[in-house]
């Protein structure tokens, strides 16, 4: 299940249960949505979600080289330590910003534009 809200002008998907492909598709799906519509702040939460499909990560990588183009970015939010060792099997660990409260990521997108305005 997906529930989006906004926060500043940062689009929060909060997901819940597990990720299989085709809920990976219909997070893709709303993610293009926003690119559509110029919003380019993503942060996706994790804490409900108890699996995510290791073949499906790859979509999300698409997202987030298309908002990172566009001057955004996807972060994640709340990952179990499960959900972590998948992404890092899979090498994905090393493209995601990640991080445990949906404070530290909002604010993260503030840091992002301050400084030298280079990429992590």
């Amino acid at each position: 299940m997906l529930e989006r809200k906004v926060i500043q002008d940062i689009s929060v998907i909060d997901i819940n249960g597990d990720i299989d492909f085709r809920e990976m598709i219909r997070i893709k799906d709303v993610i293009s949505s926003l690119i559509e519509k110029e919003q380019t702040k993503v942060v996706l939460n994790l804490k409900a979600v108890d699996h995510i499909n290791y073949l499906s990560i790859g979509v999300l990588l698409e997202r987030l080289r298309i908002l990172r183009t566009l001057n955004g970015d996807l972060k994640l939010v709340g990952m179990s330590y499960y959900l972590r060792k998948i992404f890092m099997v899979v090498g994905m660990d090393q493209f995601f910003e990640e991080y445990t409260s949906l404070e530290e990521a909002i604010e993260s997108f503030a840091e992002d534009w301050e400084g030298s305005g280079t990429y992590h």
